[in-house]
């Protein structure tokens, strides 16, 4: 068995897989890398955009799927912090419901691994029964990605 890492894993999943190669508990450890279809967007389209989507959350955490979506496809920056910052400054003069915050991104993040990875990872993913939030997000995902166009 091989431990696949990518982009954004935390450093304790690193020393983790790290550990486990050490032991012989794995065979080998690869990094993945995805080929995600790189589209430039305006800001104001993907304003346009997320104030549609943001219209559909049920809940503040589906962030979380705009979070994806931007930094696979449109190169928006990974860090939760800046990525939240320049969320909230593109849509300053927006009322909205539920307001982009590190919190927003962030707990998602950190309690679903399959949140953590690339889109195309999501697309493969198998939800277990009962599962509400990956279907959520995946939901506010496949709807940003037909209103920016962008085929995944």
């Amino acid at each position: 068995m091989k431990i696949l890492l990518e982009k954004g894993d935390s450093e304790e999943q690193i020393k983790m897989a790290e550990a486990l190669l050490a032991n012989k508990l794995v065979s080998a450890i690869e990094t993945v890398t995805y080929k995600c279809q790189k589209v430039y967007k305006s800001d104001d389209e993907v304003a346009k955009a997320v104030i549609v989507v943001v219209g559909l959350f049920g809940v503040c955490t589906q962030w979380t799927a705009v979070y994806r979506v931007l930094v696979d496809f449109c190169g928006w920056e990974s860090d939760i912090a800046k990525f939240s910052q320049r969320m909230n400054t593109l849509l300053k003069d927006v009322r909205l419901t539920h307001r982009c915050t590190y919190q927003s991104i962030q707990k998602p993040l950190s309690s679903s691994s399959i949140l953590r990875k690339n889109y195309q990872e999501w697309k493969k993913y198998k939800a277990p029964k009962g599962d509400r939030v990956f279907p959520r997000q995946m939901f506010i995902a496949e709807n940003l990605l037909k209103l920016l166009s962008i085929s995944a």
